[in-house]
């Protein structure tokens, strides 16, 4: 669609998934104009993005992506959306590694920095993952260590032409959205944080359009991650059934903590963070909320009978050693060896 009849279109109504397609695939192209996406992307915004917007547009960066090669076992990604501007560690970096533990393969999504003082790609490389190694690679490392990295302007190429628009109009868009559901891997189960309680069922109802099996999308007192500090609304999907959920620290067993108790830093703090947790030398807090969070994703994907049950085996894995040794083999496996 011309960037003026989606203007047009959304003067008046939503788009539908087929015109969210065709739109985000002229983004993708570098078909339009730094003016013609800052239009479509603040009309979005203002009409508010239905899960069938985010859908097209999930649709048409997959449709462009690298490809990734899937293997026919069911996996799982951890990411949120970030502009909870709360600048906490790497927390679902973390809970990849307790979740392969777990038995639940990941591929993890991430970027660099944004909104935080450290993406997942950033600490990540500190710890000497490579980030963008060739998608046989990557599967090779999920398949081996149980774990793979998914780094996202690797596979989505195309959205570099809408990224110096996004960060002159200085807002969220769709992207802010779309970005951990549009994980090129595809994976069959997710844990989605977000930045507004609101959105939780649009996000949810997205999972569902584009054919995640399962997938909890939740947002936690300010954080987008479930929290230590208060409770988490979310939205569980299972095929076709999405109900809304509520958790509490005290439904898996654990003690609130403050929220400031997981302040981050730069890479190369939050690497130091991450090692020292894996191997299970990390702050109590630490291991609780990286538990909670992995335990909600056992839970989520039936690994786990209940919440209490995932999170305690998250923690034990977190004391077992096994997620430092996934570290070092990804690492090792991304290289190529």
């Amino acid at each position: 669609m011309r960037a003026s009849e989606v203007l047009e279109a959304l003067s008046r109504r939503a788009l539908s998934r087929e015109e969210s397609t065709a739109t985000f695939r002229r983004f993708v192209d570098g078909v339009y104009s730094d003016v013609e996406m800052a239009a479509v992307l603040s009309a979005l915004k203002v009409r508010g993005e239905s899960p069938e917007v985010m859908a097209g547009a999930v649709e048409a960066l997959l449709a462009a992506a690298l490809p990734f090669p899937r293997p026919d076992y069911r996996y799982a990604d951890c990411c949120g959306t970030g502009g909870d501007g709360t600048g906490t560690v790497n927390i679902s970096t973390a809970v990849a590694f307790v979740a392969a533990e777990l038995g639940i393969p990941m591929a993890k999504t991430g970027n660099r920095s944004v909104s935080s003082r450290c993406g997942s790609a950033d600490v990540l490389e500190r710890l000497g993952v490579k980030l963008d190694p060739e998608p046989e690679v990557g599967r090779r490392c999920l398949d081996e260590a149980g774990i793979c990295f998914v780094f996202a302007p690797q596979y989505h190429g195309g959205v570099r032409h809408a990224a110096p628009v996004r960060r002159a109009l200085g807002v969220r868009t769709v992207f802010n959205l779309v970005g951990p559901i549009a994980n090129a891997a595809r994976p069959q189960w997710q844990l989605m944080g977000i930045y507004d309680p609101a959105l939780c069922e649009a996000a949810a109802r997205t999972l569902q359009l584009i054919g995640r099996e399962i997938a909890l999308v939740v947002h936690g007192s300010g954080l987008d991650e479930v929290a230590l500090h208060g409770p988490t609304t979310g939205v569980l999907v299972r095929g076709t059934d999405l109900r809304h959920v509520t958790i509490t620290p005290g439904d898996a067993g654990l003690v609130q903590a403050p929220m400031e108790a997981l302040a981050g830093a730069g890479p190369e703090e939050n690497a130091a963070w991450l090692v020292a947790l894996l191997e299970g030398s990390g702050s109590t807090t630490h291991a609780d909320v990286v538990a909670l969070n992995a335990g909600a994703l056992a839970w989520a994907a039936g690994v786990a009978p209940t919440l209490k049950d995932g999170t305690q085996l998250a923690r034990a894995a977190l004391d077992g050693g096994g997620c430092a040794r996934r570290l070092t083999r990804l690492a090792e496996l991304s290289h190529g060896a």
